[in-house]
């Protein structure tokens, strides 16, 4: 009797096509925007502040609060950056409360620590360590077209 052969792998699902005038294959894109990243890590704050005219901060508390962030709760930043959110909800949970940033960028996880950040783990949306964690929110801002597999991402 012939075996049943696995179904096969979908492709993956990008949130965009490969931009091949900057990079061929995954492994070179992640390479490249991981180089990115690290090397603008340092004035991403400041250009993002310029390019808000001031009102980031505020927005991103409005917005914290709105997706009903309080005190004592848990949040995962996938794609911190800089820690941009992961300061305000910091703010918002307070002492009893706990933020994650979750970032591939050493660099900007570098940064996100001189922000105040005080949990920092490096890793990829797409493959996030924590199987027996629980939390109450999750945020993820542009860090999203920057996944890989959009299907592997939200499995």
């Amino acid at each position: 009797m012939d075996a049943i052969p696995p179904p096969a792998e979908p492709d993956p699902l990008r949130p965009h096509p490969l931009l091949e005038r900057y990079y061929s294959d995954e492994a070179e894109r992640r390479r490249q925007v991981g180089a990115w990243f690290d090397e603008a890590a340092p004035d991403y704050n400041w250009i993002n502040h310029v390019l808000s005219f001031g009102s980031g901060n505020r927005y991103r508390r409005e917005a914290l609060l709105r997706a009903g962030l309080a005190p004592g709760m848990k949040l995962l930043d996938v794609g911190s950056g800089t820690g941009i959110v992961s300061v305000q909800a910091q703010k918002i949970v307070g002492a009893t409360g706990q933020v994650v940033a979750l970032d591939p960028s050493t660099g900007m996880l570098r940064e996100a620590g001189r922000r105040g950040v005080r949990r920092r783990v490096r890793a990829l949306a797409e493959a996030i360590p924590f199987p027996d964690e629980r939390f109450h929110l999750l945020s993820m801002g542009y860090a999203l077209r920057h996944v890989a597999d959009l299907r592997t991402t939200f499995l």
